[in-house]
């Protein structure tokens, strides 16, 4: 037996316990959250100084900051989503295997393009790109699944920048995830380098003036929450007085379906990197109906956020994708762009028989598996 269920259950029942009895705090957190977030509201100066202070003090501060909006804004989407043209993007992965019979690694990218309402069929493209040699050792070692995760990011964003250069205003690019890194800060040159690409490719799509977002679904984040706790009463800098409550939490009770949250902006120890027009900032939606709300944090940098006319747009074809998608809430270019990109396991095989055979075409002695990796083959192969 696998798992021991009987170890299991008592520690089961355990969680389910703890849940429960966590739920009365959370709710008297959230209360208090909301409470602050009302009285707050109109404060948007005072809280961007609070902030101001506290980055003097800790530069690895992470929490939201208010622009302009009131902190308890919702505003509505305008429906049908004006004439617009949409790329969406989203990228899969093959890390290398030093088990595997041959060594390498794979980002695909798979891209959709979408033009709502004109009757014209979506187009899609699928960008594979192998990596081996000194692409797959940038410091001597192997190349980490992280790094590879960061190749993938950057490569989506090439190639959204590249396309755009073709297309007319307006023009949305999207994809999966924030646009923040979380592969970044690193010190190791291959990640600098390539972080370097991502935002060279940013300000790319800013001279072009594209209405570029990374959307987030069902976010866990609680930046928000982190600002209120800054202005918490007797508040102590080294404790979480909110500690569990989520941005998710706190604006399901304020948005509507179809309506976004005010624009914050996001304060964190990567500011510095995405200055100026780059600066990121974010916004919470409501893609879901009356009684199933579903919500998304929404990033968008600073360019985006100046257009009025941008931020519009973009809220109104994210609810109106979003609807595409039925009874799960979630836009239908990004479904579509991560069906493309996907690398299914009979790809994976095909790519790994088509090297072995190159190799030996060129009189190189054919490669294997390891011991340990043939085993676990043979005990999959056993329990199948």
């Amino acid at each position: 037996m696998p798992v021991n269920f009987l170890n299991l259950k008592p520690q089961i029942q355990a969680l389910a316990e703890t849940a429960v009895s966590h739920r009365s705090e959370m709710a008297q957190k959230l209360a208090a959250c909301q409470v602050l977030l009302s009285q707050y509201s109109d404060q948007q100066k005072e809280l961007q100084e609070i902030v101001e202070n506290r980055v003097s003090k800790n530069k690895g501060l992470r929490c939201a900051v208010p622009v302009s909006e009131a902190l308890t804004a919702h505003n509505s989407a305008e429906l049908p989503a004006p004439a617009c043209t949409i790329l969406a993007a989203d990228g899969s992965q093959i890390n290398p295997d030093p088990h595997g019979s041959a060594l390498y690694g794979l980002v695909n990218v798979g891209v959709i393009r979408m033009q709502p309402g004109s009757g014209l069929a979506p187009e899609i493209k699928t960008f594979s790109n192998l990596l081996y040699d000194e692409e797959l050792h940038p410091s001597g070692g192997l190349a980490s699944e992280d790094l590879i995760s960061l190749m993938r990011d950057v490569h989506e964003r090439e190639i959204l920048a590249d396309l755009a250069q073709n297309e007319s205003a307006p023009l949305i690019t999207l994809t999966d995830g924030p646009l923040e890194l979380y592969h970044e800060p690193r010190q190791e040159k291959a990640f600098e380098h390539y972080f370097k690409q991502y935002l060279a490719a940013l300000d790319d799509q800013a001279l072009n003036q594209v209405i570029t977002a990374g959307y987030v679904d069902r976010p866990r984040a609680d930046l928000v929450v982190k600002l209120l706790e800054l202005v918490a009463p007797e508040n102590d800098p080294n404790e979480r007085p909110f500690a569990g409550v989520t941005d998710l939490q706190l604006f399901e009770t304020i948005l509507n379906p179809g309506e976004r949250s005010a624009v914050f902006k996001l304060q964190s120890s990567s500011a510095d990197a995405f200055a100026n027009k780059k600066a990121l900032h974010f916004f919470y939606i409501n893609v879901g109906s009356t009684g199933q709300p579903a919500l998304a944090r929404v990033e968008v940098p600073l360019w985006v956020v100046e257009d009025l006319h941008a931020m519009s747009l973009l809220q109104s074809v994210l609810v109106e994708q979003s609807h595409q998608a039925g009874s799960r809430p979630y836009p239908y270019p990004l479904i579509r762009a991560h069906e493309i990109a996907v690398v299914k396991m009979d790809d994976h095989n095909q790519i790994s028989e088509m090297i072995e055979s190159e190799l030996l075409n060129r009189g190189l002695p054919p490669s294997f598996n390891s011991n340990k990796q043939s085993h676990k083959q043979h005990q999959a192969r056993g329990r199948m």
